[in-house]
This record gives C-alpha cells, structure tokens and sequence, in this order.
C-alpha cells in the first residue's frame, strides 16, 4: 500500500467537506505521510533536502513568512496603540490570534508529499479529488430542491435552498468548488486527460464539470454568477480556438439572457439585499486604515471591531458586523498598507508560478482561471483568510510547486 497516496487522497476527498472532515484530513494525511517517509526524521529530511535543492520551495517560504509577519507586526502595534470604539477596544492574545498563520505554511508539507509520488500516483489522488467533487455537484444540485442535508433557504425563493453541501455557508461553496470546477474542465479538454487522472475519461470529467458548473449557479451568490462567466471567458480564450472561444461566449450570453427570464432570478441578482451593510462595513474598515494606515486595527479584530464602531456611529441598537466583505478593503482594515503590500506580494508569487506551471501536464490553466474567479468573488466578500478556503488554496498551490518544479528541473536537465 502507498501510504502517501492514500493519505492524500483522503486529504483530498475531506477538503471538499465541512471544517470537521478537513481537519481530520490533516490528521489522516500527517499520519500517513510519516509511515510512508518512514517516520518523523525522515519527513525532517525530506523538508531539509527541498529547502536546499528547490528554489520554488524557498521562495513560496519567504512569501509566506512575509505575510504572516505583516499580521503579527499589525497585531504587536494593536496592542500597543489599539483603536476602540463605543466602549470596545481591542485586546490582544498574540498566540490565539496568530494561530491561523500557519495555514500560509500548508502548501509546503502538502508538496513535500506530492512531490514523492510519481506522476501516475499524483493523478490517482487528483481522481479522487475530482470523483468527490462530482459526486457533491450532484448532491448540491439535490439540495436545491430539497435542502438535504442543510437547508439554507434562498430569501425570496419559497422552496429552494442555497447548494451549500457541507460547508455551512453558500459563499464557502462560491469559493471552494471552483477549483475542481476548473480542473475537470480542464483535463476534459486534454487529450491525456486519462493518464492525469489514473483513468477518468475526458467525456466523464466534462459531465462533472457541467454538473459542478450547475450547482455553483445554484449557490446563488450573486457576484459568482458575474466571476464564473468571466473565468470561462478567461479559459476559454487560453485554452481553445478562436472559433470555439466566439461559440462558448455566444453559449454563455445566451444562457445568461435565458435564466435571467426568471423574475426570481432577476429579483435575486438586482435585490439590494446586504449593499447597505456591505457598504458600512467597508466605511468602518477604511475608518480603521485612515487611524492605522500602516497596521490597521490588527489581524482579524477589524471584523471584531466594525460591530462597536457601526453601532457608535449609529447611535447605538444593534448593527450587522464582521469581515470587510472585500478582500483589499480586509487587508486594509485589519493590518494597514504593510498587510496589503505583503499579501499582493504573496498572491503575485502564487500566480506567477502558476503561469510558468501551465508548460507541464496538468491543470494549471484551470487553476489559474479558478484565482481570477476567486479574486472577482473577493470583491463583496472575504473569501482568503476563511479557513475552509484556506484548505483548498494550499492544495492548489501544492500542486502548482510540484509541476513548476518539475519544468524547473527538466529545463536544467536539457541544459547540462
């Protein structure tokens, strides 16, 4: 048995779960990664021998690093000088608050595992990640009409639900399912599609594309019925002739005037329904960067503050309060102009390697269609720092490493 393989593949199975199945995929995959490295020495050897021999490792290392420096810097100026408002200050527990940092680390014990597999076993585990993800379309498309198993209810909508599977929350599936989403497509338009996943037929990948695609429409977030057409659009023209690209343009324009025939998908995408709130919370997170506009008002506690500064400048009552619902207004709000810096850097490094990944056998390009989604998703709510997304990223940026290491190597190889 490769104990490697298996432990990734339940890893890759259980990311696509609630909170609890992701972090007994940690579990399931440490385990095994040391039984198949044979112990926790030789895993210390393994991440010691990437460190000196991979510059992709080192480099996503520092990128990481940065960021998670640029929170701690934010939370040690917030206890120092930390904002309050209405009565409510911030309070510090640099531990506890810190603890999510280590998630910007995943992405390279997750490549130390992959990268000791051989191309076929990587694409069983990419089967079972994508068998998963098919098998959940179907149920997400179920849910709609039954609510099984959570019932999330569409406001407006008497009798249909969000497509929220496991996750607990509509956006969390906007954000996470278009990862498989990209990659069936992807590898439904290779020719070695069956090879990349240990068997799964182009005509099979395209069928769980296409039910994928179904039930991220029936998330009904608003703003992944803009960003997926604009990531088609995106692969479409990476990925097909010019002819095929003005088909599924047309194809998407239609299907886009045909749904919107429906008064309640119409009353849906143009109800005003969480703007205003939107819209105060940003205020209060652009209040937190013009006090702290190096630091913000700390990692995280801009969510914890928006409620007491909402409610201050209400007048009091109770107010609608959390994350800043906009990825760059989040980074702003929470650690200032450094955060912001540290995390473009951060996400340029990931996209750059994901570019050059897109030379070597895989689904690189469905990955980089999949961050330009995620990005326009980011525009109306927070979808980085949420940790069942942080999951999927990580697996993302895993496999990115191995195959831009992997070009690397062949490249220097040719050379000699």
């Amino acid at each position: 048995m490769n104990w490697i393989v298996l432990g990734y593949s339940t890893y890759a199975v259980l990311s696509l779960g609630s909170m609890a199945t992701m972090s007994l995929g940690i579990g399931v995959l440490v385990a095994c990664l040391l039984v198949g490295l044979g112990g926790p020495k030789a895993l210390a050897q393994a991440i010691g021998d990437d460190w000196r021999r991979n510059s992709v490792y080192r480099g996503y290392f520092w990128l990481a690093l940065a960021l998670a420096g640029a929170c701690a810097i934010s939370l040690v100026a917030a206890a120092i000088w930390p904002l309050g408002y209405g009565g409510k200050q911030v309070v510090v527990h640099f531990g506890r608050d810190m603890a999510k940092a280590w998630y910007l680390f995943w992405p390279l014990l997750l490549y130390t595992g992959l990268s000791r597999v051989s191309e076929g076993e990587r694409g069983r585990i990419v089967r079972a990640w994508l068998l998963a993800f098919g098998l959940l379309s179907v149920i997400g498309i179920v849910q709609h009409f039954t609510g099984w198993p959570r019932p999330q209810a569409v406001p407006n909508f008497p009798g249909r639900f969000h497509a929220t599977l496991f996750m607990g929350h509509h956006l969390s599936v906007a954000s996470i399912l278009i990862f498989p989403f990209f990659a069936a497509l992807d590898l439904g338009f290779r020719k070695d599609a069956a090879k990349l996943t240990a068997g799964l037929t182009r005509p099979w990948l395209l069928v769980m594309a296409l039910a994928g695609g179904i039930t991220l429409f029936l998330t009904f977030s608003r703003i992944l019925w803009v960003a997926l057409p604009a990531g088609l659009a995106l692969w479409a023209a990476l990925a097909l002739p010019r002819r095929w690209v003005l088909a599924l343009l047309s194809a998407l324009l239609i299907s886009g005037l045909v749904a919107f025939q429906s008064p309640l998908i119409r009353e849906r995408a143009f109800s005003q329904m969480g703007t205003t709130e939107r819209y105060a919370l940003w205020s209060a997170n652009w209040e937190f960067f013009k006090e702290r506009p190096l630091t913000g008002a700390g990692w995280h506690h801009n969510a914890k503050l928006s409620g007491a500064y909402l409610s201050e400048k209400k007048g009091g009552g109770s107010v609608f309060s959390g994350h800043a619902h906009n990825n760059v207004i989040e980074q702003l709000g929470g650690m200032g102009l450094i955060g912001l810096v540290a995390w473009l850097a951060w996400w340029l490094g990931v996209i750059a390697w994901t570019v050059r990944a897109r030379s070597v056998p895989g689904f690189a390009r469905g990955i980089l269609c999949a961050w330009f989604v995620f990005q326009l998703n980011g525009l109306t709510q927070v979808n980085f720092w949420e940790s069942k997304v942080l999951h999927q990223q990580a697996w993302m940026i895993a496999f990115v490493m191995v195959w831009v290491s992997s070009s690397s190597a062949r490249r220097k190889a040719k050379s000699s």
